[in-house]
């Protein structure tokens, strides 16, 4: 979302210079050998998160197509898509977002809480079962991956006391295992990995100056 605008599906311009070259760099990484062979490779369909797979795709010289999913989208906010921020925060009521009713949407055509958070379960668990005991590469948004976390510890949609942050090209790698005796399990082995971000101009540790 640049310069403060909701950028949904009718909106999102895509990645600015600095996320170019954030996953210029992150490519590099994939491309240095020492991630995970990928065997397949999803992306959600808004433009920011597919411009972000295909570079990184290209920087690390993998020749894998690119599935895009349209589950694997951010939060979809509805009307409010290609607004400012500002512009959301007088027209709607977000007061206290976190902690009103999670199965109602609070914009007009906007996923409720829990409804976003079963799109993205069930689009995971989808992609799981197709590709079992593959590695998948899944471009995403920190929404998407909040939600994913969330569902691997058991939080529930109307929990709002943890609240989890991605950075922007951060790696964040779960596990799906299934087994006939304990069923389904999600397990975390990393997150929030932006170790290839550390020292570099478009570190999103670092505030701006």
């Amino acid at each position: 979302m640049v310069d403060g605008v909701v950028g949904g599906p009718k909106t999102c311009s895509g990645l600015s210079s600095k996320g170019r070259r954030q996953a210029q760099i992150l490519g590099e990484r994939f491309a240095g050998g020492s991630e995970p062979s990928i065997d397949v490779v999803y992306s959600s369909p808004l433009p920011r998160a597919l411009e972000t797979t295909q570079l990184l795709l290209a920087a690390s010289s993998l020749d894998l197509e690119i599935n895009v999913h349209a589950d694997l989208e951010e939060f979809r906010l509805g009307e409010a898509d290609g607004l400012s921020w500002e512009q959301v925060r007088e027209r709607y009521d977000l007061e206290n977002f976190e902690q009103r009713d999670p199965f109602i949407p609070i914009i007009p055509g906007a996923d409720s809480r829990a409804g976003f958070r079963h799109r993205v379960g069930q689009a995971l668990s989808v992609i799981a079962s197709r590709h079992n005991e593959s590695t998948v590469l899944i471009g995403c948004h920190g929404g998407v991956i909040s939600a994913a976390m969330a569902i691997a510890f058991g939080l529930g949609p109307g929990q709002w006391h943890t609240e989890l942050a991605p950075y922007v090209t951060s790696i964040t790698e779960l596990e799906i295992r299934s087994d006939t005796s304990r069923g389904r399990r999600w397990i975390c082995h990393r997150y929030n990995d932006t170790t290839h971000l550390h020292g570099t101009d478009v570190d999103p540790r670092e505030a701006p100056s």
